[in-house]
């Protein structure tokens, strides 16, 4: 039976291993599109004056994923514009400073709004992170990034929703303030619209005051 046991652990590191490689090349193949694209033509390519620039190199770039850290060769090449100024192309699928997928940040917040603090939640991912690196400073960067995005939810523009109906609740979710976990009540405000969609127009802690 032990034996049996390592066989299957084998067998099942073996399988995370051959879809990290699957990761590894599909990325790697998007990317490499993506680029053709911008250039207007596939590597070593000739179509004379239509080429918008050149590929030179590739560097390596450390992107984690959802089984984990994994390295891809990105692709580098120069773009000429239409006023003939060059300039490094830069991937709009993989951002320059991106070191994370959309699911993995959001796992990472996830774990911090549970109510832990900016340290634990690498230990808490680790088998998510495979050692990919999560500092503290890391997770106040996308906390910040988090609180960002809800300010400009919370001012954007609801002229265009046809509201029917308003309905108002409150919840009692638990969240940590400063060193305690405690139970806060927030305001929920939600509409429906004419099509019959639900939308949630505001939240907000009980007790704030309006700008």
């Amino acid at each position: 039976m032990a034996s049996d046991s390592r066989d299957l652990g084998a067998g099942k590191a073996t399988l995370e291993e051959l879809m990290r490689e699957r990761i590894r090349a599909t990325i790697e193949a998007i990317v490499d599109e993506e680029l053709e694209a911008a250039l207007g033509a596939a590597r070593s390519q000739r179509v004379g004056a239509v080429r918008a620039g050149y590929r030179h190199g590739k560097r390596e770039r450390t992107l984690t994923t959802s089984l984990g850290a994994t390295t891809i060769a990105m692709p580098r090449a120069r773009i000429e514009d239409d006023d003939g100024c060059r300039s490094e192309w830069r991937s709009q699928m993989i951002p320059r400073y991106q070191r994370r997928t959309e699911r993995v940040d959001e796992a990472i917040l996830g774990v911090y709004l549970s109510g832990t603090n900016t340290r634990r939640p690498r230990g808490a991912l680790a088998p998510l992170l495979r050692g990919a690196p999560l500092s503290k400073d890391a997770v106040s960067r996308l906390v910040g990034r988090l609180w960002e995005d809800f300010a400009a939810w919370a001012k954007r523009d609801l002229g265009e929703l046809k509201v029917r109906y308003l309905f108002l609740d409150g919840r009692y979710p638990r969240v940590r303030i400063g060193k305690k976990r405690v139970r806060v009540p927030v305001l929920v405000t939600l509409g429906v619209c004419a099509g019959g969609q639900r939308v949630v127009l505001d939240l907000r802690l009980a007790g704030a005051e309006s700008e």
